[in-house]
């Protein structure tokens, strides 16, 4: 987990001082780097593992996007988020699962009125699933999408939620986010 975060942290930190010398260059209203630190919420979901049912409850984490908006409507971002949650397998034995997941996204966002947006993402992510007691350590990926919105609170920050799902069969099931976008 350490290796981990140092990593998103070297990341952000190395994305932040590229922002500070493109924002400089950056011609066109709307574009540029952005951060988004965010909550996790997974909702859970019941899968069949191996023959064993697993009952996935709902957990939480963190999480963080990092994005370049080519225009006010259009961006690409990486996203890295972890969640813990329950997990009971066969109705009897219960393990904390723990689901770290990296993607990569295309954002389209549209203004609505004033300072609210909607947005929509589709990507591609890869989630690391691990339960010591189940003896479970998998990696899926596959295709991601949300849909959410934007509430704009100053020039440079956004309130942001994002309900999100994704065609990996997992017990992490669906996930809520609720994060604060900073745009450099």
């Amino acid at each position: 987990m350490k290796g981990i975060l140092r990593k998103f942290i070297v990341g952000g930190l190395t994305l932040l001082a590229v922002s500070q010398t493109a924002s400089a260059s950056s011609s066109g209203e709307g574009s540029g780097f952005y951060i988004v630190p965010k909550a996790v919420v997974v909702l859970g979901d019941t899968i069949t593992h191996h023959g064993h049912e697993l009952n996935g409850d709902t957990g939480v984490g963190a999480g963080i996007d990092l994005g370049y908006s080519f225009t006010p409507n259009y961006a690409l971002e990486l996203s890295a988020t972890h969640a813990e949650a329950d997990v009971v397998e066969d109705d009897h034995v219960k393990d904390t699962a723990e689901y770290t997941t990296y993607g990569f996204n295309a954002v389209y966002t549209r203004i609505l009125f004033g300072h609210f947006a909607i947005l929509a993402k589709l990507g591609y992510a890869w989630e690391y699933e691990k339960m010591d007691k189940l003896h479970i350590k998998e990696t899926l990926d596959g295709v991601t999408y949300a849909l959410g919105f934007e509430y704009g609170v100053a020039d440079n920050m956004e309130l942001v939620f994002e309900a999100e799902g994704a065609n990996v069969t997992s017990s992490r099931g669906e996930s809520l986010l609720f994060g604060l976008k900073y745009k450099f």
